[in-house]
C-alpha cells in the first residue's frame, strides 16, 4: 500500500485540522516524504525487550522547518474506521522541533511498560508548522502531517485474519474481514474477481487486535447477472485469504 499523502492549506488550517485531514502513513521501511521533510522509520515495534526508539525527523528545505509531535491512542470501530484519542502511555521527547535548512532532528519514544496480553496500538503524529511571524495572507500555503503507526506487542501475541462474512447489497458487495486475535496485521492488496470477467481491486490497510474491516466494491446488476461464483483475496504482510462465494439470481436484486 501507498503513502496516503494530504495537504493542508494554511488559510483552512484551523477547519483542517478540526476535520483530522492528515498524511496517514503505511507501515514500511522507507522513510516518509513530503517533498520538504522527511520522517525515517515510518513504523516503531516496541517489542518485548525494546522499550524506546529514535526517528529521525530530516528537512531537506531551503528554509527553516518547525514541526510539533503528539500521540494518540489508536482504535478501529466495527466498520474498521480509524479512531484516534489524545494519550501520554508513552514518554515522547522533544514535542516541538526547530529543524535548520538541510537539517535532522532526533525524536525518542518509549514506554513505561510493555504490553501484556493484547498488543496496543499508537500515532505519532508530526506536523509542520507554519514559522514564527510568518502569516498566510492572500496565498494558500500547504503544512503536512505525517501518523507514525507505534505498536506494542504482547510476548506471543499473533494475529488472526479471516473472513467474517460477504454480503450482497444492491450494486455493491462487502466483505468483513476480522481479527480475533492478540496482535495486528496489514493488508496491501484486496481484490475481488468472477468467473464473468469482472474484476475490482481496491486498498488494504491495517486490521488491529480485535477488530474487524468492512471493504466495500462496487458491483453493478448486469455485472451480477452474468456472474456465478466470485472470488474474494486478500494479500499482505505474511498474510493472504481467499474465500469463493456462489452468486445466485436474487443477490442481483
Amino acid at each position: 500500500m501507498s503513502h496516503r499523502l494530504e495537504r493542508i492549506p494554511a488559510a483552512a488550517c484551523t477547519r483542517a485540522i478540526a476535520l483530522a485531514l492528515t498524511v496517514v502513513l503505511a507501515g514500511t521501511a522507507s522513510p516518509a516524504q513530503s517533498g520538504e521533510f522527511a520522517v525515517s522509520p515510518i513504523r516503531v515495534d516496541l517489542k518485548p525487550g525494546t522499550l524506546t526508539e529514535t526517528l529521525t525527523v530530516s528537512n531537506h528545505a531551503r528554509m527553516p522547518l518547525r514541526v510539533s509531535v503528539k500521540l494518540k491512542e489508536w482504535s478501529q470501530d466495527p466498520q474498521g474506521a480509524d479512531i484516534y484519542k489524545d494519550s501520554d502511555d508513552l514518554v515522547y521527547f522533544p514535542r516541538q522541533l526547530d529543524i535548520p535548512p538541510q537539517g535532522r532532528r532526533l525524536i525518542r519514544v518509549g514506554t513505561r511498560a510493555p504490553a501484556v496480553g493484547t498488543e496496543r496500538a499508537y500515532r505519532l503524529f508530526i506536523e509542520e508548522e507554519p514559522a514564527p511571524g510568518s502569516s498566510a495572507g492572500a496565498q494558500v500555503s500547504f503544512y503536512f502531517r505525517f501518523g507514525v503507526p507505534i505498536f506494542l506487542p504482547p510476548p506471543t501475541g499473533r494475529a488472526q485474519p479471516e473472513v467474517e462474512r460477504i454480503e450482497f447489497l444492491p450494486g455493491k458487495v462487502q466483505v468483513r474481514v476480522r481479527n480475533p486475535g492478540s496482535q495486528h496485521f496489514r493488508l496491501l492488496k484486496v481484490a475481488l474477481s468472477g468467473d464473468s470477467g469482472y474484476a475490482k481491486e481496491v486498498g488494504g490497510w491495517y486490521s488491529l487486535a480485535g477488530s474487524s474491516r468492512i471493504y466495500s466494491f462496487d458491483f453493478p446488476v448486469a455485472d451480477c447477472l452474468r456472474t456465478k461464483a466470485l472470488r474474494f483475496t486478500a494479500e499482505g504482510e505474511g498474510v493472504r485469504l481467499e474465500e469463493v462465494v456462489d452468486v445466485q439470481p436474487t443477490s442481483c436484486r
